[in-house]
């Protein structure tokens, strides 16, 4: 009997090794689009979750998670689509307003997407007695077609009771969905310390399509002041976290004064974006200074904010504190409105 049921212990074991190992588990299409989502395959996502929602239209998770993935491929129209038919139906989903939120501030780096005019006016007081600087500017940023926007201002200058007007013109056109070109130039009639004129250039790309960008940039300038000409150089790196709201700047600046060796300096900013049409950014710089066409060598705190006043109208303030070559240090605050329209 022993050896009977060990002939047939043996048996059925070796039955259950030919038999066939349990399946594992299969994702459904969007437990498999939010892991595409998640692995940074944006567009695989979103071929799986078209078919998904036309299936299951009231699945509100699963058009924030598409909604995401349109943002990801900056198809911002769509994306903004998906999260309002969620708000609509559940108008407390965090995720859904957050991504909307981001829409925003996306479209608020995109210049040729707004339109605003601008009021800003500075004081600075000058330590051992010198007088005070001041400063107020007015403008518009205009779109002058789809892709690009033009931003005028004027603005006077009073540096140690010598005045100076100054008009300037920037030009910014979005030639891909990633990449801007900038082209821009000053002048100022019967210039005491600002430049008599100036031109420059600038490119910005965005690096990949994530929630959390890099963008990279590159500005050059020349700067025709009274007393001598100024090559400026600067290129620059943002990178965003937490879906775009943080961000942290790093920018290196390269002045060279006529018939001298570049001045290298740098400066380290970092902005948050609490909700919509909401930025604080603070900021530290050490390095050359053409403000008064001698180039000098200057260190600066700095911090401000942006914050709505109404639906169309925005305060911006800020406030400095910057050291000199010479010994003496200057305090700044600015303040200005701006109205979008």
């Amino acid at each position: 009997m022993k050896a009977a049921a060990a002939i047939t212990g043996k048996c059925l074991a070796g039955l259950l090794a030919l038999a066939p190992a349990p399946a594992a588990a299969q994702l459904n299409p969007y437990e498999e689009a939010v892991a595409a989502r998640q692995t940074g395959e944006p567009a695989k996502a979103v071929e799986l979750l078209a078919p998904w929602i036309a299936a299951n239209p009231q699945d509100v998770d699963a058009r924030v998670q598409l909604g995401y993935a349109l943002l990801a491929l900056n198809d911002l129209d769509a994306a903004e689509a998906q999260f309002r038919a969620v708000i609509s139906t559940a108008p407390d989903y965090a995720d859904a307003a957050q991504g909307l939120a981001l829409i925003e501030r996306r479209r608020s780096a995109a210049p040729a997407q707004q339109r605003y005019v601008f009021i800003e006016g500075s004081l600075s007081d000058l330590s051992q007695g010198r007088k005070g600087w001041s400063e107020i500017a007015v403008g518009a940023l205009l779109p002058v077609s789809r892709d690009a926007s033009t931003r005028l201002n004027a603005a006077h200058y009073r540096r140690f009771g010598v005045e100076d007007v100054e008009v300037a013109g920037e030009l910014t056109v979005q030639t891909s969905a990633n990449s801007w070109l900038r082209a821009k130039g000053s002048g100022t009639p019967s210039a005491d310390f600002r430049p008599e004129w100036s031109v420059g250039a600038g490119l910005d790309r965005r690096l990949g399509s994530s929630a959390n960008p890099t963008v990279v940039g590159m500005d050059i300038g020349f700067q025709r002041y009274p007393v001598q000409d100024v090559l400026l150089v600067s290129p620059a790196v943002t990178q965003y976290f937490a879906g775009g709201r943080y961000s942290l700047t790093a920018r290196a600046n390269a002045v060279r004064p006529e018939d001298d060796s570049f001045r290298i300096g740098g400066a380290l900013r970092a902005d948050y974006f609490p909700r919509e049409r909401v930025r604080l950014f603070l900021g530290a710089a050490s390095g050359p200074d053409t403000d008064l066409g001698v180039v000098t060598t200057t260190t600066a705190l700095f911090a401000g904010a942006e914050l709505p006043l109404t639906s169309t109208l925005s305060l911006t303030a800020s406030a400095a504190q910057e050291w000199r070559d010479g010994g003496f240090y200057r305090s700044d605050a600015r303040l200005g409105l701006r109205l979008g329209f």
